[in-house]
């Protein structure tokens, strides 16, 4: 093992498949993590897969936004305490509103970066950290 991965994802299956596909074809190398919110476990065996869960709240509530930030704010911290314990040296994302207190704490960390955009249409998740990352991995034909 090289290094520790963490690859944070979305609770669809459109985040969760290919972060199953980067976990499957970087096991050998590194020891790796997923993350993912509640709604992404049903995707993740953990028999296979160690799993984190990191339950973003989704922002677009605005009479609970408040609550929402406190939440995330409280995400951030608790994902700075994870990055740090778990040592991890590159989070992988695939974006979604689920990925950014991982994003943002390893952006604090100066942890490296890897977002994984699934379409041509960045994603706000993605676009938010596009300019701290080392890489984006996107569908493309050429």
């Amino acid at each position: 093992m090289t290094g520790k991965i963490l690859i944070s994802t979305g609770g669809s299956g459109g985040h969760v498949i290919p972060a199953i596909t980067i976990y499957d074809h970087l096991k050998e190398n590194y020891e790796i993590l997923i993350s993912s919110d509640i709604r992404g476990l049903k995707y993740l065996d953990d028999k296979f897969y160690k799993t984190l869960i990191i339950d973003t709240p989704k922002l677009n509530n605005f009479i609970l936004l408040p609550l929402s930030i406190l939440k995330v704010i409280f995400l951030i911290l608790k994902s700075l305490i994870l990055l740090k314990k778990e040592e991890i040296q590159i989070l992988i994302s695939t974006g979604g509103y689920m990925s950014l207190p991982l994003c943002m704490a390893s952006k604090i960390l100066n942890i490296k970066i890897f977002l994984y955009e699934p379409n041509m249409v960045l994603g706000r998740s993605n676009r938010l950290f596009l300019k701290s990352c080392e890489k984006i991995f996107c569908y493309s034909d050429k």
